[in-house]
C-alpha cells in the first residue's frame, strides 16, 4: 500500500537528503520531494506514525502528517506526532531530542551528516569551524575567542622572539640580564605556552592526517612540531652543535608560527562577521516588547509570546513586532531597512507590514500573521547565513587542489631534507631539516584555503547593502557567465498595477472633468482599474461624490448614472452592447494606442463617446537601460508572458527586448527553459508571480522580485528587495567583481606558494648564499593569507 505524508520543516536538498535516510530506516521504499514537501511510502502494511516521527526526529527538526483525501478530493492533514519537535506557538525552542546535543559542535556543510564533536576541533573532512548547538547564531563568541587567544600568544611570542633574534650569540647584551641556558629554556617554555593555546589546531591537524583528509593545519602542524622537537632534541643536546656559531633552536619560529596563523583565524573570523553585520543588525531593531489587544484591553507582552492571528497595537514612531495585515486604521510606514525604499510608503487595512518598519504617522492595529522565525527579516538572515555556508564550484575545484598540494608539499620537503643532508656540497641534516621544515611552512595552503569563501562572503554582504539577497554562493559565480536572461512582463518589466495614463478628450469637456465622472463611477468598486481612476482622481484632489447606480458588465466594463446622465466606461464591446457606433476616425485613434502595449476604454454619456481613457501597467524606468545592458554584455533577452501577443509585442519594441513569446502558461515557461538549456546555454530567469515559480526553479539562477509572491521568492536563488530591474544590472556587476576577486586571490595563493617552495627549498641558495629560515617562512605564510583577506575586502569598496 502507499501513504502520501506532509513533511513540515524540509526547505531545502540537504534537508530532503536526510528525511529519505530517516525513513529508509523503517521503509525500503520512499519516495521524497521537496516541492511539494511530501513524502510517499509503500509497504505491505501501514506504519505507526509515531514509529515514522521518530526516525524523522533523529535527523532534525522535521515532523511528519498523513495527507488525508476524503471523497470529494478535498486535502487535509492528520495530526502532528504527539512528540513533534516543533510546533508554530513553540515559538522555535529548542528541539527535544536534540537538548542533550547543546554545547557540542556540529560542521556548517554537514560533511558528515548530523555528527557532533566535544569541541570545536574543526571538521575533519573540510576544515571548517563547527558551530555550536544552542548558541546564538548573531554573537561574537568565536571572534571575540579568537582575538583574546591572539593576544595571548602574542603577549607570549614578543619576548620569545626577541631573545631569539638577540641572543644568538652568547656575548649578546641580553643574557647581561638572565644567562644563557635561562633565555634559551624561556624560549622553550613560551613555545610550549603557545602550543597550549594553539592545541585545537594542532588537534585539527592530526584529525586531517588520521582521516587522510588533508588541510591547511596539517602543514602547519606538521611543520610546528618538526621545528619544536628538533628544537627540543638540540637543547637536551647541545654537545652535539658546538661547532655551530649558535644553537640551532627555533622555538620562536614556532610561536610565531601559531601566533600569526591564529591571527589570521581571527582576521578571517572578522570578515565573515562583517558579511553578516548589514542584515544581522536588523534583528536588533525589532522590538523587545508588543501591544496586544484583548477584550479591548491593551496590554504589553514579550515579542516571543506573540501568535498567529493576535491583535496587535502600533503607535507613530513605534517599530512594527511581527509581519502581518493592518486590521484597522491607515498610516505611513517606513521600510527602507527592508526595501532600500527611503520614502514611507502608504498603508491600509488589509495591507501587509513588515516586522522591523518603522510606524511614521498613525496608529493602527494589526493581525499578526508571522512571527518568530517566520517573520520577513528572520528568513532574510537565516538565507544569508545558509548562502555564506554554500559553496561555488569554483571553490569545490580550490578544495580539490588543496586535497593533493598538501602530499605534493609533503614530498617536497622530504626530498628537500635528503638532498642537503646527503648531497649537496653543505651535505648537513641541519641544512636538511632547517629547508624541510621552511618547505612544510612556507607552502601552508592558507592563502589558497581563504582564496574563495572570504570573497564569496564579502559578495553576499555587499549584494545585501543594494537590496541584492543572495541565497547561494552558486548563483555568484552563473551570474557572471549568463548567456540568456528570460524574464517575466507584468511585475518584474512594468509596475505591476494598471494606472490611468491619462484621459483624452474628444468633446467640450477637460480631462479633469472626465477623470472626476470616471472615478465617481468607480467609487465603490475595489478592482485594481477602478482603483487606478480613483488615484487619478485623488492626484488632482478632486472631491469624489459616489453613486450608487452603478452596474459591472462582466468582461465589458461598467455603466452608471450620474445627475440623470448614463455613464458607460468599458470596451467596444460594452458599447455595441447599448448599440453605441463608433466612427474610423476614433477606431485609428484607438489602434495608435493600442499599439503601444496600452489598454483603451471608452467614456461614453448617454450615446456620445466624450472621450478615450488611457489605462498603462508602466515600464519601469530603469528597464530600458538595463536591457541595453545586458545587450552589452552579449546576453540574448528574451520575454516569456502570459499577457496577450499584441500588448508584449509593443512592450518589447520600446524596451529592446530581443524574442517575445505571449500567452505562456507555467508549463510553457518551463519547457521555454529545458529547450534553451539543451543548447548548453546558461539561463537567468527573472520573474515574481506564483506561475514563474517552476521557471524560477528550473533556470540556472532564479531571480524573484522583492513584491512578488513568496512562492517565486522561495524557488529563486536571489531576490530583489527593492523590485528594481536595475539591481539585474547591479547583480551581474557584483558577479564579475566577486569572480575577479577570487581568481586574484586565487593566482596570488598560487604563485606565491610555487615561488616560497623554491626558496624554501633552496633551490636559489647557490646564487644568493642564503636560505629562508623556518620564522621567516611562518611571516610570509602568515602575510599572504592577510594580503588574500585583505583583498576580498576590497568588495566592501565597490559601487555596483
Amino acid at each position: 500500500m502507499k501513504t502520501r505524508y506532509k513533511i513540515n520543516e524540509m526547505t531545502c536538498s540537504g534537508c530532503q537528503a536526510k528525511v529519505i535516510q530517516a525513513l529508509q530506516s523503517v521503509t525500503e521504499y520512499v519516495e521524497v520531494h521537496l516541492q511539494p514537501a511530501e513524502a510517499v511510502i509503500e509497504s505491505k502494511k501501514k506504519i505507526p506514525l509515531e514509529e515514522l516521527q521518530h526516525a524523522l526526529s533523529h535527523k532534525g527538526p522535521y515532523t511528519i502528517q498523513e495527507i488525508i483525501v476524503d471523497e470529494n478530493g478535498t486535502q487535509t492533514y492528520s495530526e502532528i506526532a504527539h512528540h513533534a519537535i516543533h510546533s508554530s506557538d513553540k515559538h522555535n525552542e529548542t528541539p527535544k531530542n536534540l537538548e542533550h546535543l547543546s554545547g557540542k559542535y556540529y560542521c556548517p556543510m554537514l560533511c558528515e551528516g548530523d555528527k557532533v564533536y566535544d569541541s570545536n576541533v574543526g571538521c575533519p573532512i573540510c576544515g571548517m569551524d563547527l558551530v555550536k548547538i544552542g548558541g546564538n547564531p548573531n554573537d561574537n563568541d568565536e571572534v571575540n575567542h579568537l582575538k583574546k587567544l591572539f593576544y595571548q600568544s602574542l603577549i607570549i611570542t614578543i619576548p620569545v622572539f626577541i631573545i631569539a633574534m638577540f641572543g644568538m650569540k652568547h656575548d649578546s647584551f641580553i643574557y647581561q640580564f638572565i644567562s644563557f641556558d635561562f633565555g634559551i629554556w624561556l624560549q622553550f617554555i613560551g613555545a610550549s605556552l603557545v602550543l597550549f593555546l594553539g592545541r585545537n589546531y594542532l588537534k585539527r591537524a592530526w584529525i586531517s592526517f588520521k582521516t587522510w583528509n588533508l588541510n591547511m593545519f596539517s602543514l602547519i602542524g606538521l611543520g610546528a612540531i618538526a621545528a619544536y622537537l628538533f628544537s627540543f632534541y638540540v637543547i637536551l643536546n647541545p654537545h652535539n652543535f658546538h661547532s655551530s656559531e649558535h644553537l640551532p633552536i627555533y622555538f620562536e619560529s614556532v610561536a610565531v608560527i601559531f601566533t600569526l596563523m591564529i591571527l589570521g583565524q581571527w582576521l578571517e573570523a572578522k570578515a565573515h562577521q562583517k558579511t553578516k553585520s548589514s542584515l544581522e543588525h536588523l534583528l536588533n531593531l525589532i522590538p523587545q516588547k508588543a501591544t496586544i489587544i484583548i477584550n479591548g484591553n491593551h496590554s504589553e507582552i514579550d515579542i516571543d509570546k506573540v501568535q498567529i492571528n493576535d491583535e496587535l497595537l502600533v503607535k507613530p514612531g513605534e517599530k512594527i513586532p511581527v509581519d502581518g495585515i493592518i486590521f484597522s486604521g491607515s498610516t505611513s510606514v517606513n521600510e527602507a531597512l527592508l526595501t532600500g525604499e527611503p520614502l514611507p510608503i502608504e498603508k491600509s487595512i488589509n495591507d501587509k507590514v513588515l516586522a522591523g518598519s518603522i510606524n511614521t504617522d498613525q496608529t493602527f492595529t494589526m493581525k499578526a500573521v508571522q512571527v518568530g522565525q517566520a517573520t520577513t527579516i528572520a528568513k532574510i538572515i537565516e538565507m544569508v547565513n545558509k548562502a555564506g555556508l554554500s559553496r561555488a564550484p569554483i571553490q569545490r575545484l580550490a578544495d580539490s587542489i588543496s586535497g593533493y598540494f598538501v602530499p605534493i608539499v609533503v614530498g617536497i620537503s622530504v626530498l628537500t631534507f635528503f638532498y642537503w643532508s646527503y648531497f649537496s656540497l653543505e651535505a648537513s641534516w641541519l641544512f636538511g631539516l632547517q629547508n624541510a621544515i621552511s618547505v612544510l611552512i612556507i607552502a601552508c595552503p592558507c592563502a589558497l584555503g581563504l582564496a574563495t569563501p572570504v570573497s564569496i562572503s564579502m559578495g553576499i554582504g555587499k549584494g545585501a547593502q543594494y537590496g541584492i539577497l543572495i541565497k547561494n554562493a552558486e548563483a555568484l559565480e552563473l551570474l557572471e557567465k549568463t548567456n540568456v536572461v528570460i524574464t517575466d512582463k507584468t511585475g518584474t518589466l512594468t509596475e505591476g498595477k494598471p494606472s490611468l495614463e491619462e484621459i483624452i478628450p474628444l468633446q467640450n469637456y477637460s480631462e479633469k472633468e472626465l477623470v472626476l465622472l470616471t472615478a465617481q463611477l468607480n467609487a465603490n468598486s475595489e478592482h485594481p482599474i477602478a482603483k487606478a481612476f480613483k488615484d487619478k482622481a485623488t492626484y488632482y484632489q478632486l472631491d469624489i461624490k459616489p453613486t450608487k447606480m452603478v452596474a459591472n458588465i462582466a468582461g465589458k466594463g461598467i455603466q452608471g448614472m450620474i445627475e440623470s446622465k448614463k455613464i458607460l466606461l468599458g470596451n467596444e464591446a460594452l458599447l455595441n452592447q447599448n448599440k453605441i457606433q463608433v466612427s474610423e476616425e476614433i477606431k485609428n485613434q484607438v489602434q495608435q494606442v493600442q499599439d503601444l502595449g496600452k489598454t483603451v476604454s471608452y467614456v461614453v454619456i448617454n450615446t456620445e463617446i466624450i472621450g478615450l481613457a488611457v489605462i498603462h501597467d508602466a515600464i519601469k524606468p530603469e528597464v530600458s537601460e538595463t536591457i541595453s545592458f545586458l545587450h552589452s554584455k552579449g546576453i540574448e533577452v528574451i520575454m516569456l508572458t502570459g499577457d496577450h501577443k499584441k500588448t508584449a509585442e509593443a512592450i518589447a519594441k520600446q524596451i529592446g527586448i530581443d524574442k517575445v513569446f505571449a500567452s505562456q502558461l507555467p508549463e510553457d515557461k518551463l519547457q521555454m527553459i529545458e529547450k534553451i538549456q539543451s543548447e548548453g546555454k546558461i539561463i537567468t530567469m527573472i520573474g515574481d508571480g506564483i506561475n514563474d515559480a517552476p521557471a524560477l526553479a528550473k533556470a540556472n539562477i532564479g531571480i524573484a522580485m522583492g513584491n512578488g509572491s513568496d512562492l517565486a521568492k522561495d524557488f529563486s536563488k536571489i531576490t530583489l528587495l527593492n523590485h528594481s530591474f536595475s539591481n539585474v544590472e547591479k547583480s551581474i556587476r557584483l558577479s564579475e567583481k566577486v569572480i575577479k576577486n577570487i581568481k586574484e586571490n586565487l593566482f596570488f595563493a598560487f604563485v606565491y606558494n610555487v615561488i616560497g617552495i623554491a626558496i624554501a627549498a633552496g633551490v636559489f641558495y647557490y646564487a644568493t648564499n642564503t636560505l629562508l629560515s623556518p620564522m621567516v617562512a611562518a611571516l610570509a605564510m602568515c602575510l599572504s593569507s592577510v594580503s588574500v583577506i585583505s583583498n576580498a575586502l576590497r568588495l566592501k569598496r565597490i559601487k555596483l
